[in-house]
């Protein structure tokens, strides 16, 4: 799909379009619940300060670096406190606002960002979720002005031009509360991933360089040439001819770190172009793919078939050696350690065919692999469990968030807590 390239991934063309103001709300500018609120600090040479950024998509205000006051060049800075609401004026297109955590109370920015309090009818948590939508993003680009969408400058006085339907504060306050809870939830999937991630790699470790053996398996790994386990082939260096329609070409920009293949980004060839290039490699489920160019060390498992491969070397099986096995070898960095070697001090990350195949592995008996696979496996399947309650849990939250940031669902402000 084709996409406009005057516009950030988070913003759809076209003029916002507010829905209609639910009964109750107020349908008027944010200048009327924000309270713009610089306050500036003079510089001690020998103090020392925390200077925040912004992370874009909405990712969160985090300290940025940590100074003498005699080291900082711009020396109109500006404190912040926490609960304050940031808004990078250069990256505000981007999705660059947060709110203010407290371990960051007292920090500094320059007068690159904009930083409000709430006045007395507003809530700051509400207006966090509120960032998050499809129409805040697009007031903030049309509020901003620049020819390149990296040095768009935003313009707050244009910005408080546009209305916003604004519950009353109760309400804001409830939304606030339900959508938290949601995000505790998706905070703890996203821990659980980050441990059973890390549990995984300390895995690898240990059973890929024979630090823990499983009961039976005592004899040595042998140490062979990948040549001598694997038949490694490579795909096409020529550049055929791209058409709208066809079969993907895959090259080394299509390795994901995540051990996937981006098939969004893929361009396609002829049917006569994928079966001569198809004769070379013979593309199979359950080979391994690694790129040569660009991203060496990330490989992938074949899924489907009827691709063709560019600068992508083709691992495939032989007696002896489980490709299951393998991509859980080269994706532990044990081959990446050597790639860096032979590539010392070059320019150009790329990887010979038959640098490739004279790489050294460390290789178990059939049956240890066998064991070590369905280990390692399992741990997979755990982490992919994981990513697809988070997946499930961030869709429900958006859908969640456009009902009720429109007030197309209403919720209860008396003592109850549940979502109307």
């Amino acid at each position: 799909m084709a996409v406009d390239s005057k516009y950030p991934l988070s913003v759809k063309a076209g003029k916002p379009i507010l829905s209609e103001c639910p009964n109750g709300w107020k349908k008027e500018s944010l200048h009327n619940y924000l309270e713009l609120v610089p306050r500036k600090v003079q510089l001690e040479n020998d103090k020392e300060y925390d200077l925040l950024t912004v992370k874009r998509s909405r990712r969160g205000v985090v300290r940025r670096e940590h100074l003498l006051g005699s080291q900082i060049l711009v020396k109109s800075q500006f404190e912040v406190k926490t609960g304050d609401f940031v808004i990078s004026k250069r990256q505000i297109v981007h999705g660059a606002c947060g709110l203010v955590p407290e371990e960051l109370d007292g920090s500094i920015v320059s007068n690159e960002y904009s930083v409000f309090q709430a006045r007395p009818n507003f809530n700051l948590t509400y207006f966090k979720y509120l960032s998050e939508t499809l129409y805040f993003q697009q007031t903030c680009f049309h509020s901003s002005i620049g020819v390149h969408i990296e040095k768009m400058i935003f313009k707050l006085d244009d910005w408080f031009k546009w209305n916003f339907n604004t519950p009353p504060l109760p309400e804001q306050q409830k939304i606030s509360q339900i959508l938290n809870t949601w995000d505790k939830a998706i905070s703890t999937t996203e821990s659980l991933i980050a441990n059973s991630q890390q549990q995984k790699k300390s895995l690898m470790q240990q059973l890929l360089t024979c630090k823990k053996r499983f009961a039976g398996f005592e004899k040595k790994w042998a140490e062979v040439k990948m040549k001598d386990v694997s038949d490694v082939r490579d795909g096409t260096h020529d550049s055929p001819q791209f058409i709208e329609k066809g079969y993907p070409l895959i090259t080394s920009k299509n390795l994901l770190k995540s051990g996937e293949l981006d098939l969004e980004n893929v361009k396609f060839i002829s049917h006569d172009d994928y079966i001569q290039i198809n004769k070379r490699s013979n593309v199979k489920v359950g080979d391994i793919l690694f790129g040569m160019i660009g991203t060496i060390g990330t490989p992938v498992r074949v899924k489907l078939e009827d691709y063709a491969i560019k600068n992508v070397a083709l691992i495939k099986e032989k007696k002896g050696m489980l490709n299951s096995f393998l991509i859980y070898y080269i994706a532990s960095g044990f081959v990446d350690r050597q790639f860096h070697r032979l590539n010392a001090g070059g320019t150009q990350k790329f990887i010979a065919l038959g640098v490739l195949r004279n790489l050294r592995v460390q290789v178990p008996d059939i049956e240890e692999q066998q064991k070590i696979v369905s280990v390692l496996s399992a741990a997979d399947q755990e982490i992919d469990t994981l990513q697809q309650k988070l997946t499930h849990l961030k869709q429900e939250k958006k859908a969640l968030m456009q009902q009720l940031l429109t007030g197309k669902r209403r919720v209860k402000v008396d003592n109850e807590t549940e979502a109307a």
